[in-house]
């Protein structure tokens, strides 16, 4: 079987090249943009630091991760960004070039793409910081250093899934080591599943999805908390008697690390779902788009 006729590497290279030479001048302006955004939170929160390097590097830590995950969910709403014309829309589906290619450069641009343009521009920011910092007489020695490595230690540090916490056993009068893999693991998937939903969305609803997605989410947490305010809650004395000897039974393998290990693969399967299917809705684009599909 041939393999190119269905992906090529070679294609997908240029198809990413012909979209990076297109939008050019939009990912310069989006990469200043982030760079001042970048730049004008770190002079704040170092003018809040009262002097601490230690408090900067873990504001710069926090405001990176914050803006990194804020901006990674935005642009996955904008996959579909480069076919939201009748001719955007001719001019990509027209390209010599598989659907799965296609897709694959879109999720490539939107993830990879912009992740690295993230970073770049925090570092930027950082660089332009501490060039400037001559200027500011008054701001102690510590905060006239480049903490852009230190700051990218401490998130490091953070998502380390090899990472382990000690735990006092009260009763046994003994500390142990405690594995944080799988809490980690499920963090990250949750993270990756919520990701995945504004990648489906995109691809769904095509202009404003950013907008349109966050309030389908707020309008589907809204019915779902008005539903659970409505069922009684009131069991009856012994209702879940099962489950506890059933749990106090099996403690040596039904553990925290099993409940977060369950979860996790459930968040795994939402977030493989959500990617088929924003596939599948990828490959029903046409140059016409229908006024309501449901798929």
């Amino acid at each position: 079987m041939n393999t190119n006729r269905y992906f090529s590497f070679s294609r997908l290279g240029l198809v990413m090249k012909r979209d990076f030479m297109e939008n050019w001048k939009t990912n310069l302006y989006t990469f200043l943009g982030i760079s001042l955004a970048f730049l004008l939170v770190y002079l704040l929160y170092m003018n809040d630091s009262n002097g601490s390097s230690n408090g900067f590097i873990n504001d710069h830590a926090g405001a990176f991760a914050s803006i990194t995950s804020f901006l990674l969910v935005y642009f996955a709403s904008e996959t579909m960004k480069n076919m939201r014309t009748k001719e955007q829309r001719f001019s990509y589906l027209m390209l010599p070039a598989t659907s799965l290619e296609k897709f694959v450069s879109r999720a490539l641009y939107v993830t990879v793409g912009m992740f690295v343009m993230i970073l770049l521009a925090s570092l930027l920011a950082e660089v332009v910081r501490w060039a400037f910092m001559p200027f500011f007489d008054q701001m102690p020695d510590e905060l006239k250093m480049c903490v852009w490595p230190d700051a990218w230690r401490n998130i490091l540090e953070t998502i380390n899934p090899f990472q382990t916490k000690t735990i006092v056993m009260a009763n046994e009068g003994i500390t142990v080591e405690k594995s944080l893999f799988f809490e980690i693991m499920l963090v990250y998937w949750m993270a990756f599943w919520w990701h995945s939903l504004f990648i489906l969305g995109g691809n769904y609803f095509g202009k404003y999805a950013f907008f349109k997605i966050t309030g389908v989410i707020i309008l589907v947490a809204i019915l779902l908390a008005m539903g659970i305010s409505h069922i009684d809650f009131d069991f009856g004395p012994g209702t879940f008697e099962w489950l506890d000897e059933f749990m106090r039974n099996n403690e040596d393998w039904l553990n925290e690390n099993f409940v977060a290990g369950v979860i996790t693969f459930i968040f795994l399967c939402f977030t493989a779902f959500n990617w088929w299917l924003s596939y599948k809705l990828f490959t029903r684009q046409q140059v016409i788009k229908p006024k309501f599909r449901l798929l």
